[in-house]
């Protein structure tokens, strides 16, 4: 892995939580010559750490110190220069200037000015009574119906990074659609983040097994919730990842994903080590709907070759710059891929939210449609393993027959970009597709749903 513990500590410091249009309202209520001649930790800075940080950095939380209060935040002031213009932190991956995603946790431009000048100007403290107080988060609570807890617990033992999955039951009797999903780790300060799959009923024998075999609770998995060498990860739906600072996640309005009686519910926790107690049990919580407007699927995305290898996707041992590509016009393909689904052979279809999946060798990945005018749908242009998630999009994307599909992946393999584990830096060697750690991937998915 990479120095995951400097990586973690210096994301978080100033992990943005919730959507930025409250704390932007906030700062944009504020006179701009007030703000030039005197910005204040009340008056204005307050509100911003309070929009985007407080849930991450409180005590208690996912991040390794508090910014509730003055004193916390003016100890900390002296870094902020550097972090922002290192862009380190706020977390938030996507370049902007791909298109526009629900939820953006980033600070807008105004937030990022209003804070160093808060530092240039001697970190006021300003009066408290002025203070304009929490914000609530901009995302509407969900009404949960199905909630399901991880009651066996485990107690990581590798370092600094383990991954392991563990099953739950579906308990619905009856065919039901996921439209929300909501977690709450048990351990919000040693788990790095959280990946909920659903598997179908046919494929639950081969993560029984996995997990039969496994004599602690769980079992190991780490590009998904295994099952690769089956075919049984293609056939296993992406439902939510849950970073620090998630809040609760809503599919888009009158969607949702079919899931059947009999599956099973895969939860991949990525704890981050050491660890100073045993977590307590993380709860996945479940809003359903007997029917929806329009079912939606989660569509992985890849070259078939570079996963059965026949056309390895080979990256050398030492090479610094490597680049693979696959784009295919999958529309012909549904009814292989989605048997029985909402999507025929041929259809038109609407991309909601895209995803990208690399391993540690990363450095940059892209997803977009190829058509006359080709449309780009998630650039990252700094790839970070330990900060990967969904990206739902303010517009969905419609593609139709002939636009293709594609993938764009760069990764390092050079001595100097080598993950470091147990304090020893990894030597280079030849890798290619697989799902272990010392593997690599280049996978998109994407949530579509019938045009």
């Amino acid at each position: 892995m990479p120095d995951a513990t400097r990586t973690f500590a210096l994301c978080c410091l100033l992990a943005a939580c919730t959507d930025e249009g409250s704390s932007a309202s906030v700062a944009a209520s504020h006179d701009s010559e007030a703000e030039i001649s005197a910005v204040t930790y009340h008056g204005v800075v307050k509100a911003i750490l309070d929009a985007k940080c407080v849930q991450c950095h409180a005590s208690g939380g996912v991040g390794p110190f508090s910014l509730q209060t003055y004193e916390e935040a003016r100890v900390l002031a002296p870094v902020l220069a550097d972090m922002l213009a290192a862009r380190i932190m706020p977390p938030w991956p996507p370049d902007d200037s791909c298109r526009a995603y629900r939820h953006d946790r980033s600070l807008s431009e105004e937030q990022e000015r209003l804070l160093l000048e808060w530092v240039d100007q001697g970190i006021a403290e300003g009066d408290p009574t002025e203070s304009l107080g929490s914000p609530s988060g901009s995302q509407d609570e969900l009404e949960y119906d199905i909630t399901l807890a991880l009651d066996e617990l485990y107690t990581p033992v590798l370092l600094p990074d383990e991954y392991r999955c563990f099953l739950l039951p579906w308990p619905s009797e009856q065919g039901r659609y996921i439209t929300g999903l909501g977690v709450v780790p048990g351990d919000r300060q040693m788990i790095h983040h959280v990946a909920v799959y659903a598997i179908p009923p046919a494929d639950v024998a081969v993560y029984r097994a996995l997990d039969d075999a496994d004599p602690a609770p769980g079992y190991v998995c780490y590009g998904g919730p295994g099952g690769g060498d089956t075919g049984a990860g293609w056939r296993a739906s992406w439902l939510r990842v849950w970073v620090p600072g998630s809040t609760d996640d809503a599919m888009p309005e009158g969607t949702g994903i079919r899931i059947e009686p009999g599956s099973m519910i895969a939860v991949q926790m990525h704890y981050h080590t050491p660890a100073s107690a045993q977590p307590g049990p993380t709860r996945i919580a479940f809003r359903t709907a007997a029917a929806v407007a329009r079912p939606a699927v989660v569509l992985p995305f890849t070259n078939p070759f570079w996963v059965d290898g026949s056309q390895p996707m080979r990256i050398p041992a030492g090479d610094a710059a490597v680049t693979h590509s696959f784009e295919f016009d999958v529309a012909p393909f549904f009814a292989s891929i989605f048997p029985g689904g909402p999507l025929a052979a041929g259809d038109p279809f609407v991309i909601h939210s895209a995803f990208l999946h690399m391993h540690t060798l990363g450095t940059r990945g892209r997803l977009e449609v190829v058509r006359e005018r080709p449309e780009c749908l998630l650039d990252i242009p700094r790839w970070d393993f330990d900060w990967q998630g969904s990206y739902q999009f303010t517009e969905p994307v419609t593609v139709r027959p002939g636009d293709r599909l594609r993938v764009e992946c760069h990764w390092d393999n050079s001595e100097a970009n080598q993950p470091v584990i147990e304090g020893v830096r990894r030597e280079p060697s030849d890798v290619s597709w697989g799902e272990g750690t010392n593997d690599e991937m280049c996978l998109g998915f994407f949530y579509v749903t019938p045009e």
